[in-house]
């Protein structure tokens, strides 16, 4: 089962994982950075590597938990997603104003400077968290026809299958953070899975 921590820069995803590597068992923890990438396309296409190795911990018995940039569409239109016994993802959010205050007290890059495009990338976050159905342009590529954009693309907000859990890192100390994810993780694990390949949910 493929568990994502979700969001732009400055949330806490990938200190989350770091506290959890030892608290959960049975799982492979990874921060999508651990593959560098430089352009939307290449994140898109790292995706699929990250679910490759989900799949390769699913057939060892075990859970898959990852930090990254990707929108919840970008990870159901990876070609190999339709394959995991489970996809579940979290959205870790927090305010503007703590976010460039987080962004800037850690080191800088220049191909990633902070600005009105980073801000713009977590509220499409926010957004895409709740509706399916808002600015797709920004994440389906056309560029990539492999990619199963259409399994999702016509689903609704309030959709079943669209269930991506909030939390807000604003005023969080960051194991307060863990321990919510981790809270998270073991709730959905109990729960019956809708994203599994009996279910055919991309059809």
């Amino acid at each position: 089962m493929l568990f994502i921590i979700s969001g732009a820069p400055a949330t806490g995803k990938s200190s989350a994982v770091k506290l959890l590597k030892d608290k959960l068992e049975n799982f492979e923890c990874h921060d999508s950075d651990e593959i560098i990438v430089k352009t939307g396309t290449g994140r898109r296409k790292s995706n699929e590597i990250w679910i490759e190795r989900a799949l390769d911990a699913q057939q060892k018995g075990n859970d898959f938990l990852l930090s990254t940039q990707s929108p919840f569409g970008e990870i159901l239109a990876c070609p190999s997603a339709i394959k995991l016994d489970g996809i579940k993802c979290c959205l870790l959010d927090c305010n503007d104003f703590v976010r460039a205050e987080r962004y800037l007290a850690r080191p800088q890059f220049k191909e990633w400077p902070l600005g009105m495009d980073t801000l713009c990338w977590a509220v499409f976050h926010r957004m895409h968290a709740i509706d399916p159905q808002w600015e797709q342009r920004v994440i389906v590529d056309k560029e990539l026809p492999e990619y199963g954009w259409n399994r999702w693309t016509n689903w609704q907000k309030g959709d079943a299958r669209w269930e991506v859990k909030i939390i807000d890192t604003s005023e969080n100390e960051m194991q307060y953070t863990a321990d919510l994810v981790h809270d998270w993780i073991l709730d959905e694990k109990k729960k019956s899975q809708i994203l599994t390949p009996e279910n055919k949910w991309w059809i």
